[in-house]
């Protein structure tokens, strides 16, 4: 069944009416800047003020997103709020590829995180052939898209997001997520242009651990060891004992 699409103008986006402010079911579409955007909330999970914000998020990371890492990535997107998905956000595949899903309990509980928009957009951004093999591994996918966030994101000190400026114990470059996107935004400071030809070797299935020796000089595993070493908490070793002398 096709679904009846409404039309609103930036206008109305802005200043919502009494009636819009209340919840209530949604299914609507904007365009900004080439970019359409198709926002459903069948079941008016989501308040009109937390919509626009999510709509305001969404293109103030992905246009730039794409513009800076794939011009070509979808110049059409839905954002689907479905409260029957338990987890937080995410982007699906194939045909739900420029498809993200929100949970809205999430956002309730957590009303500042609303740039969980900015990594899942650069998911669509990233449009890689696969997740989670040699050629795209999970780890680096999930560390780019929290770098994007980081980077692009419109309210993460709100949120109280911010990428750690320490290495825990047992944490390694493929903890993924936050842990590689600061790892990766450290390298990018160092090596400028790195995350663009990780992510452009990712989306051409080409990826393989001689990219970072490539663009840095360096082995990944090295590298690794030059950002996390200082920034370690691990404790120091303790001191050998002292010997003592033949008597």
């Amino acid at each position: 069944m096709r679904i009846r699409l409404l039309t609103l103008t930036l206008a109305a986006l802005a200043l919502p009416s009494l009636a819009q402010a209340q919840t209530q079911a949604f299914d609507g579409q904007v365009s900004r800047d080439g970019v359409t955007l198709y926002y459903q909330d069948a079941s008016g999970a989501l308040a009109a003020p937390v919509r626009k914000r999510i709509i305001d998020t969404f293109y103030f990371a992905y246009l730039r997103e794409r513009a800076d890492f794939h011009p070509a990535a979808p110049a059409e997107v839905r954002i689907v709020i479905d409260p029957a998905y338990n987890g937080v956000a995410y982007v699906g595949d194939k045909d739900k590829a420029s498809t993200i899903t929100i949970n809205p309990g999430w956002l309730r509980q957590h009303p500042d995180d609303i740039d969980l928009v900015t990594h899942e957009a650069m998911h669509i951004v990233q449009g890689y052939p696969s997740y989670g093999d040699k050629r795209v591994p999970g780890w680096l996918v999930e560390g780019i898209a929290d770098y994007a966030r980081d980077r692009y994101g419109m309210s993460n000190t709100a949120a109280g997001w911010a990428l750690p400026e320490r290495v825990g114990k047992g944490q390694t470059v493929e903890s993924g997520y936050r842990v590689t996107g600061a790892f990766l935004k450290w390298a990018e400071g160092e090596h400028p242009g790195l995350v663009l030809a990780l992510d452009k070797a990712l989306r051409a299935g080409q990826y393989t651990p001689a990219v970072w020796q490539k663009h840095t000089g360096k082995a990944l595993p090295a590298l690794w060891t030059q950002y996390a070493k200082p920034r370690s908490d691990a404790p120091p070793p303790a001191p050998a004992p002292a010997r003592r002398g033949k008597r």
